[in-house]
């Protein structure tokens, strides 16, 4: 945990430094400063004792993460593409891996996935609350509280890895302080943003050019505000009829969708208060929170009807819509403690409570199901520890994709460290012995050639961990490694193999 601790302190302090000072001056800490970055600190605290807990997912997003950055360690390049041009490897967002590369050539690899995901994560509400205190400041502090701990599309890029979405959604809302602080840094974040991930870039077009178009609707007179309003709503009523949105839709007719759905936004009701008040007050912020809102609206609708749906799915856009909420919701908040500081205090105090409490149960939900066995942790450690030459990996499903990052030895299973013999662990996986399968590794023409089996696969074969459905089911693998043709070197949860 000391690197860990070391990496996090430096990182969230400079940033919570400037997100609350930005505004008020450097060297004027008050109250509110204080509270927010205590919650920046504790919601720090949470996520760095979660991944310790778990070590690490044991598939998905996070492994690709993870051999991307190892392969900028070992001096190798990222391809780059355009999407519906080249292949989804090529065009994968990568600007959360050149983040991540400095901060790995410092500390292992491991605590850098653990830690940085966090602090990104803790950043954006800061930048949230900057917002909010420059344009209301009693607002402010409810704003950063149910960003940081209320709404779980929060800390959800955290349980499915989606590293790159969070950096992007930092610099989105980074991007809209730049407009209204100093918009000399607007390109930057939009760059920024654009190499984080390319869908949090239209987001963030959208939301700001909202924001112009409704700032732009004050010149008009009352009559002309509502005939504009009116048929743009007119016309994107017209094409969902002709175009039903079927995610939507399917939330309606879908129980266990339905649930998850409930479950995931249910913080939203106090928004649609806030909503009402930031119609019927429209003022700056109000104007601001409502167009942020409508642009994200607008993109999941026309995303779920197809004329978006290049963009990115309905769901993942969806997670987008609780920086806004946040900020509607704290005005309904707001409203409602009528400028009492104690009464102030006392709801963001509950706030945190029912926070903290969500947020474990959520990511305990998925530890089990989906974390890293230390098992695996350990044998993988193993590998690294004796300092293999010339050495190859045949890992037999996800979990064994970890020891490219982790080690640096090759594996025959991965997205981005170059396929050594793609269907080969498919045939070790039926049958080691096949003769077929013992020619194929004697032509790898390696000292060390390795079969990694995991312990996930050994004790609980056909597993799926969640969101990483396209990964397929762990295998149920023939053990009867002949010991004519196989050493067994590490048997203790996971099994390592040595090819004689």
């Amino acid at each position: 945990m000391i690197p860990q601790a070391a990496l996090a302190i430096v990182c969230v302090s400079v940033s919570a430094y400037w997100s609350a000072h930005r505004t008020i001056g450097i060297g004027e800490l008050d109250r509110d400063d204080r509270i927010v970055i205590g919650l920046a600190s504790l919601y720090l605290i949470i996520g760095l004792l979660f991944f310790n807990r778990i070590v690490m997912w044991m598939s998905g997003d996070a492994v690709a993460h993870a051999e991307l950055i190892r392969t900028l360690l070992d001096g190798g390049r990222l391809p780059v593409g355009l999407p519906r041009v080249g292949s989804y490897f090529e065009y994968y967002p990568k600007g959360f891996h050149h983040y991540a590369y400095p901060f790995a050539r410092i500390f292992p690899l491991l605590d850098v996935m653990q830690v940085l995901p966090v602090v990104i994560t803790s950043i954006t509400p800061l930048l949230l609350y900057s917002i909010v205190r420059e344009m209301r400041a009693e607002v402010s502090t409810y704003a950063a509280a149910l960003a940081t701990f209320i709404f779980p599309a929060h800390y959800s890029h955290l349980i499915w890895s989606g590293y790159p979405t969070a950096t992007a959604e930092m610099f989105l809302v980074a991007s809209v302080l730049s407009c209204i602080i100093d918009i000399r840094a607007l390109p930057v974040m939009l760059l920024g943003t654009f190499l984080a991930h390319a869908r949090m870039l239209a987001i963030a077009i959208a939301v700001l050019s909202s924001w112009v178009a409704a700032a732009g609707l004050r010149r008009f007179r009352v009559l002309h505000q509502q005939l504009l309003i009116a048929t743009a709503v007119a016309a994107v009523a017209l094409y969902l009829i002709l175009h039903p949105p079927d995610y939507l839709i399917s939330i309606f007719s879908d129980r266990i969708q339905a649930s998850d759905f409930v479950a995931r936004w249910y913080p939203s009701i106090i928004a649609l208060f806030g909503g009402v008040i930031a119609f019927m007050r429209d003022d700056r912020l109000d104007r601001m929170m409502l167009a942020w809102s409508g642009a994200v609206i607008g993109m999941v609708l026309l995303a779920d009807s197809g004329l978006l749906s290049f963009v990115g799915t309905p769901d993942r856009l969806l997670l987008e819509l609780y920086l806004p909420l946040s900020v509607l919701g704290a005005l309904a908040l707001a409203r409602m403690d009528g400028g009492d500081l104690r009464l102030r205090r006392a709801f963001v105090l509950v706030l945190l409570l029912v926070g903290v409490v969500s947020m474990v149960v959520v990511l305990e939900s998925y530890a089990g199901s989906w974390g890293m066995p230390r098992e695996d942790y350990d044998a993988i450690m193993w590998i690294k520890a004796q300092n293999l030459s010339d050495a190859v990996c045949v890992n037999l499903d996800e979990t064994g994709a970890w020891i490219y990052p982790l080690t640096g030895i090759r594996v025959a299973r991965g997205r981005f460290t170059g396929s050594l013999n793609y269907a080969l662990p498919g045939m070790v996986i039926r049958d080691p012995n096949d003769p077929a399968v013992i020619e194929s590794l004697e032509r790898l023409g390696r000292r060390n050639v390795l079969v990694y089996v995991s312990s996930v696969s050994i004790r609980r074969p056909g597993h799926v961990p969640p969101f990483a459905e396209h990964h397929g089911a762990y295998p149920r693998v023939n053990m009867s490694f002949s010991p004519e043709h196989y050493e067994l070197v590490y048997d203790m949860g996971a099994r390592i193999y040595r090819f004689r």
